[in-house]
């Protein structure tokens, strides 16, 4: 009974023990960041960041490259940190002050929107939130249905069918917008230009026409890449070629 009780407590006590040394991590940094050592701060939140990961970590890293004066290691965690928390009014104004430092002042691609409440709809600082609201409509669902299988009167079953038709609607709505959230969290169609300044050229070769130069922090579309080059886009349309080391992906 011994030997089965203690690989039981191990598997129990490693996540609690995982998890403070998370927290302690997390303690050291903030204080850092108060004292003003924003480099130490980094590394400590970067190290939690190996770990698991959220908007308000991505959101902290952020600080510390802003402080550090680090234009494009700022733009690239808060771009993803927004993309975890859509809609978040702190990251959305510390992101537009260190776009307003980048010299090729270029807007993102048009794309259709309906602003901050749509960006807090499709998923607000919780990426799960329509994934367990999927589960709690279908389980609404069901109990609905089994419950107006067994009633007798006639308004009970209209009544509790009529909830469990709802519920299904309201689960189906929820999957796609569970599945959508998964779809934005993981593309990595988006980068960041990581180097002072870099030639973008017509074709996937040195020597090839320059067509013009980007500079550190101006965000790109990812295209296609091919060998050591990246195609990447501007939000104006123009396309070109760069090396693939000059951009880190959001």
């Amino acid at each position: 009974m011994k030997r089965l009780l203690t690989p039981l407590l191990l598997a129990l006590a490693l996540p609690l023990a995982a998890q403070s040394s998370t927290d302690a991590l997390l303690r050291r940094a903030e204080a850092a960041y108060a004292k003003g050592d924003h480099k130490s701060a980094l590394a400590l939140y970067d190290s939690v960041n190996t770990r698991m990961t959220s908007a308000s970590l991505l959101f902290n890293i952020g600080n510390c490259w802003s402080k550090l004066g680090d234009v494009p290691h700022a733009i690239l965690y808060y771009e993803r940190a927004l993309r975890l928390a859509p809609g978040a009014e702190d990251i959305q104004a510390n992101l537009d002050q260190e776009r307003a430092k980048v010299v090729d002042r270029m807007n993102e691609l048009p794309s259709f929107t309906l602003g901050s409440l749509w960006d807090r709809l499709q998923g607000g600082t919780d990426v799960d939130q329509w994934a367990r609201r999927s589960l709690w409509a279908c389980a609404l669902m069901a109990i609905a249905a089994i419950t107006g299988t067994w009633a007798r009167a006639r308004g009970a079953k209209r009544l509790l069918f009529g909830t469990a038709a709802i519920a299904l609607v309201a689960t189906v709505c929820s999957a796609l917008l569970a599945f959508y959230r998964v779809q934005q969290v993981e593309d990595r169609g988006s980068a960041i230009i990581m180097t002072p300044s870099v030639d973008i050229l017509g074709e996937p070769h040195a020597g090839s026409t320059r067509l013009f130069i980007l500079h550190q922090g101006t965000k790109v579309s990812a295209l296609q890449r091919h060998g050591e080059w990246q195609e990447v886009r501007l939000a104006s349309g123009a396309v070109g070629w760069l090396p693939s080391g000059s951009i880190e992906v959001i």
